[in-house]
């Protein structure tokens, strides 16, 4: 699954009436894709030949901000692990409240990615002729 199929798993599953008897394993379900596909993304930017290297050879001096996408998988990846520690005895408003604050570190993770990827591939730094 994609990271953006993770997201809306989530997003969709803490939208459910708290009430239902599903509700709690449909979290746990969904936050566990959600953590598959966050594993997936960081290992296909961070990993040997990742994006990441690829970007950085060509765009050096991005590297600082690369580093801090690199300190995000970290973040995110102990926030997975904390809300899915969490979910089998959790309040229900507050498990929604830590999945919604997950979602938006990922949603603005990805974005910080793909403006850094704008950024190396499509700014004009000139001195070209």
């Amino acid at each position: 699954m994609e990271l953006l199929g993770g997201i809306r798993h989530v997003e969709h599953a803490i939208q459910t009436p708290a009430w239902d008897p599903a509700w709690r394993p449909r979290v746990s379900r969904a936050v566990a894709q959600l953590r598959a596909a966050f594993a997936e993304h960081v290992d296909l930017t961070e990993g040997p030949g990742g994006l990441y290297a690829g970007v950085l050879g060509d765009a050096p001096r991005l590297a600082r901000r690369f580093s801090g996408l690199v300190d995000d998988h970290e973040t995110v990846r102990s926030a997975l692990d904390e809300l899915s520690g969490r979910l089998d005895h959790g309040e229900a408003n507050a498990l929604r409240w830590e999945a919604a604050q997950l979602i938006q570190a990922v949603w603005d993770h990805r974005q910080r990615g793909a403006d850094l990827l704008y950024e190396a591939y499509e700014t004009d730094l000139g001195g070209e002729t």
